[in-house]
């Protein structure tokens, strides 16, 4: 079992089939930067109806922090054999064309104690539809459950997001309850909490 000490030394390296899950580092941050001021990336992302800028700002701090804390454990994602010339279903290339990071996959909320943990992802938008996600999040299962021992995983999307709610449903977690918003301009969406268990990974 890997414990917070153990992982103040650095976080392991995660293998899926086509992508590679490694330690944030600083020098990721001005491509974190640039996909989080997408604004249909970053829209789904939180709830917080403000300027794109402001929300890329204020969510790249909290990453930050909470990476250097380790109360969240974040992974840079790249592509694992980027010189293979694997091609996508389209047959596009999917060679990484302005930065290698593809996005980051989270541990966010980690709590060591109750072994609970919150999963969550933001992936480039010209990556999206070609079922990356879902190899990231079976990963971070596999991760989480195998080594760090956690007995729940819980994992949240907006009502809205078809992609996501695919992605948790197609990696067996389930939906556990709905949070509503109280909004009188309509603008906050309802947010899905998707969980999944020990026993249920098992």
């Amino acid at each position: 079992m890997l414990t917070r000490e153990m992982l103040r030394l650095g976080l392991p390296e995660l293998y899926a089939r086509r992508v590679r899950l490694r330690q944030l580092r600083a020098e990721d941050y001005p491509a974190l930067e640039r996909i989080l001021s997408d604004p249909l990336v970053i829209q789904y992302v939180n709830r917080i109806r403000k300027p794109v800028y402001t929300r890329m700002r204020r969510l790249v701090a909290q990453i930050k922090v909470s990476a250097d804390s380790l109360d969240s454990l974040h992974f840079a994602v790249e592509w694992h054999q980027r010189n293979t010339g694997e091609s996508n279903l389209l047959g596009e290339s999917n060679e990484p064309t302005s930065s290698p990071l593809l996005g980051i996959v989270s541990f966010q909320q980690w709590n060591e104690r109750t072994g609970e943990a919150q999963l969550g992802y933001i992936l480039d938008r010209p990556f999206w539809g070609q079922g990356l996600a879902t190899e990231m999040v079976g990963e971070m299962l596999n991760f989480g459950f195998g080594s760090l021992k956690l007995k729940r995983i819980e994992s949240r999307c907006q009502e809205d997001n078809q992609a996501s709610m695919r992605v948790l449903i197609k990696n067996k977690m389930r939906l556990l309850r709905t949070i509503g918003a109280y909004d009188p301009s309509g603008e906050v969406p309802s947010v899905l909490v998707f969980s999944m268990t020990q026993g249920d990974y098992a």
